[in-house]
């Protein structure tokens, strides 16, 4: 999903409480595109997934397309070809194990 053909979703019936105004859904569009960047490569530690079940993360080449202070997204180009949020905090980067559409991901920071 991009962020020109995003679609503010309808509340779903098994939502529990008030369903989130269509401003907050445009005020999320516009901080991504001012969060945007030129794509660089670098590479984390683990994916986020399966945080415990490795005795030591596997590295992995990851491709950043926004930075919203401490909170990056990254396009993982494994096989599902996803997006996840990567947290930077003074003892390095963890992934989120939230992955999906990159408008999505960043709407759930």
């Amino acid at each position: 999903m991009e962020i020109e053909t995003f679609v503010v979703p309808d509340p779903s019936p098994d939502q529990l409480g008030e369903a989130l105004p269509t401003e907050w859904f445009l005020q999320q569009l516009d901080e991504m595109r001012a969060a945007l960047i030129e794509p660089y490569l670098t590479e984390i530690d683990g994916d986020g997934r399966f945080p415990r079940s490795l005795p030591k993360p596997v590295p992995r080449r990851v491709v950043i397309v926004a930075e919203d202070e401490n909170i990056l997204l990254a396009y993982d180009p494994d096989c599902d070809g996803d997006f996840a949020l990567i947290f930077k905090s003074a003892s390095g980067c963890g992934v989120s194990p939230i992955r999906g559409d990159a408008v999505d991901c960043f709407m759930s920071r």
